[in-house]
């Protein structure tokens, strides 16, 4: 398999300096451009035409990762490993950058690797911009009016045009839940919010955006999660509490649950998170 990969040193492409920035602060902010070789899928190809890949894909994920051939299981665990390659980059330039890389659907491609997918990538390097963006020239610049119209963009290519189908995808033809899905797409998209805050220079304004991001009504993940700062032992953590469940818990012989899972009352999932800051001391 190759990449081209999307780091500062390497290209000066904007968008491909503005996401090596990014994964310098995480790894997982990364996101690169489709390469060449075999192994390469189109995105729709997988979840929308007559690949019959995408069943074996969610079987195979539910076993790796969690031993388990349900199908409602075995797809929460598929749809959080997909949208966390997804959700982590996109974010994270919106937050930092101001930039949103166009993920829709039709401009993702997959690299297949031994029953598992082992790269996202992006066909082309298209991205939004505001209009004061130093990258606001280039053809592959979407320019938008201000920061609500970044956001409806950013809403279009993450949850139109790309988890909503891949939701319905997984819900056709492996038999998941759409209900369970949906929480699982929250709960990608507060991950990266939880980890931008551990080096943002103005806190506050990360979790208002991250607040207006699952408050929003007309948004998928609306009322899937909330989130807040949570401090134990002098450190501050941004914890997300789940209204929905990933199945995980049925899948373990000990029954463990996640620390947010909505399984837990609020005071088991507080001694969850002080346990979680008590070991990063």
């Amino acid at each position: 398999m190759q990449t081209h990969n999307f780091t500062a040193s390497n290209s000066e492409h904007p968008l491909a300096a503005s996401i090596g920035r990014a994964s310098e602060v995480n790894p997982n902010f990364a996101m690169p451009l489709r390469g060449s070789g075999d192994g390469w899928i189109d995105a729709p190809t997988l979840f929308e035409g007559d690949d019959e890949r995408l069943r074996g894909l969610v079987t195979a994920y539910g076993l790796e990762r969690w031993q388990t051939t349900n199908n409602h299981a075995a797809s929460s665990v598929f749809l959080g490993a997909y949208a966390a390659r997804v959700t982590w980059p996109v974010i994270s330039q919106y937050v930092l950058e101001r930039r949103v890389p166009k993920v829709s659907l039709d401009n993702l491609a997959f690299h297949l690797q031994e029953k598992l997918i082992d790269a996202t990538a992006l066909a082309h390097p298209s991205f939004a911009v505001l209009p004061d963006d130093p990258a606001a020239g280039p053809p592959d610049a979407e320019v938008v009016a201000d920061e609500a119209a970044l956001y409806a963009r950013l809403k279009e290519w993450l949850f139109d045009s790309n988890f909503s189908r891949v939701i319905e995808a997984l819900n056709s033809r492996a038999g998941a839940s759409k209900k369970i899905s949906l929480n699982v797409v929250a709960s990608a998209c507060a991950q990266p919010f939880r980890e931008l805050y551990l080096s943002a220079q103005d806190q506050d304004a990360l979790v208002s955006k991250a607040n207006a991001f699952f408050d929003d009504q007309s948004s998928m993940v609306y009322r899937q999660l909330t989130m807040e700062v949570f401090e134990h032992v002098g450190k501050r953590a941004f914890f997300s509490r789940r209204a929905g469940c990933c199945l995980w818990w049925r899948t373990q012989p000990e029954k463990k649950y996640c620390s947010n899972c909505i399984l837990l009352s609020r005071e088991q999932q507080d001694e969850r998170f002080r346990e979680l800051l008590a070991r990063e001391s």
